[in-house]
Parts: C-alpha cells; structure tokens; sequence
C-alpha cells in the first residue's frame, strides 16, 4: 500500500494491545501501539453499562492507534481525488483515530484549505452520512512558521456510545444519539484521557509532523483549552473518501 505500514503486522495489536510493535517504512523505522486497549470494557466500568444494551454502533475493541517514526517521513495518506489510503482506512475502521507522528504529507498535499479551532469541549462531528466524505484528517506542517510550533490545545476523540454516556451521566434523558454535546465542563479531565477518550495532543517537538484521521460516522472530536484563554492556532482540515 502507498505508506508502506504493514498491515499483517499492525494486526498483532489487535490480538496484543498493549505491546508495541516495531516496523521500517521507507528506511524510517516506527513504533505503534493501542492507546486504550479493550475499549469497551472501559467504558462499561466506567459508565455501569452494557454497550451492547445501546442502540449505537460501537465497531471498536482497542480504541486509538499511534506510530511514531523515528526520523522524518512523507506519507501520501490520500490520492489527487482525496481518497484515503485502503490500508490506513482499514486501520481507522479497526482501531478508530490514527495517529502518525514524525509524519508529513508531501510537497504540495500540505497546503490547507481550511484551517479550524472550535469551542472548548463541544463534541461533534464534521461530516453527516449523507457526504461521503465523511473522514478528517488533521495535520500539523512542520514547515509552517506557526505550525511548526507545538500547539497548546489539543483535540479529544471519543466514540459515539461514550459521548452519548457521557451525556446521560451529565443528565440528559434517552435519547437518539447526537452530532453535538458539550461535555465534561468542570471536569478533571486528566484521568479520562486514555480511559474514555484519545487526546490528539499537538505537542511533538519544534518542527515535528503530526497527522491525525477519524471517522466522523463512528466518533466524535472536539478541541481542549486546558487554559481556557489559549486556543492555539487552527489545525489543518480536509475531508476524505
């Protein structure tokens, strides 16, 4: 496939989540592992119920992908028509949000044409199912003067059982799931990261690529001001296939 990460290998997560694996793409070696293995389980703990009692799709054992690169490396993550790669799409439909770190789209894929920064904490999704291109991939350009920089907000990604949880839990009555919540206002989010929700944390090293992708059909985003005054700067938005 275009990025050259092996799929066969990334699988043993799968069946092994809490231990990295390493591989070599283009002569650049990597490390991935889960970022919340067996998923489900915490959010049953957590929220005291059955997902499977939930009329929400939940598609996701392990929730969260992260490969870090060792040195620098272009990825052609999507194609001229803005389709994503078939083997990143598999990744992202096994594991929800793909994380690549130390990774940069090439030449002049990098040029965004939308940039966003929402409010604080306001889950939703970017695309319906009725567009489809209903895939975001985020990036942060490491040759951009601003971009380059790490950023001081963050972006949370959850699945749509565990927003609609959360919701209950804030209490909201039954309810038919959601594009938008405002969740966890108040809150002490520090132990939730990693238990019911991946942080996309913009916080590599000076001039370091990051990309992100999440499917807006199975999760929901939302941007983090651990300092409500700093929003950071816009990440970089395109919508995929």
């Amino acid at each position: 496939m275009p990025t050259g990460l092996d799929l066969f290998a990334l699988a043993n997560l799968q069946r092994s989540p809490r231990t990295p694996i390493n591989g070599r793409v283009n002569g650049v070696n990597y490390t991935a592992k889960v970022v919340i293995p067996e998923y489900g389980e915490h959010l049953e703990q957590h929220y005291g119920r059955r997902l499977d009692a939930l009329d929400i799709e939940f598609p996701f054992r392990h929730f969260g992908l992260s490969v870090e690169f060792e040195t620098p490396i272009e990825l052609a993550v999507h194609d001229d028509e803005r389709r994503l790669d078939a083997g990143l799409r598999a990744l992202l439909d096994r594991f929800g949000p793909v994380t690549l770190t130390n990774a940069s789209l090439p030449g002049g894929s990098r040029v965004s044409e939308q940039r966003n920064v929402f409010k604080s904490l306001s889950f939703h999704t970017d695309r319906s199912r009725i567009q489809d291109d209903n895939l975001t991939l985020f990036w942060r350009d490491p040759s951009d003067p601003i971009q380059c920089e790490p950023r001081t907000s963050s972006t949370l990604v959850l699945a749509n059982a565990a927003a609609y949880l959360q919701s209950i839990k804030e209490g909201m009555d039954e309810h038919e799931c959601k594009l938008l919540y405002q969740l966890f206002e108040r809150m002490n989010l520090k132990p939730l990261i990693g238990d019911v929700m991946v942080e996309l944390g913009w916080r590599a090293p000076k001039g370091v690529g990051e990309i992100s992708l999440i499917d807006n059909l199975t999760t929901l985003h939302a941007s983090y001001y651990p300092h409500r005054t700093d929003k950071g700067y816009p990440i970089s938005v395109r919508y995929l296939y």
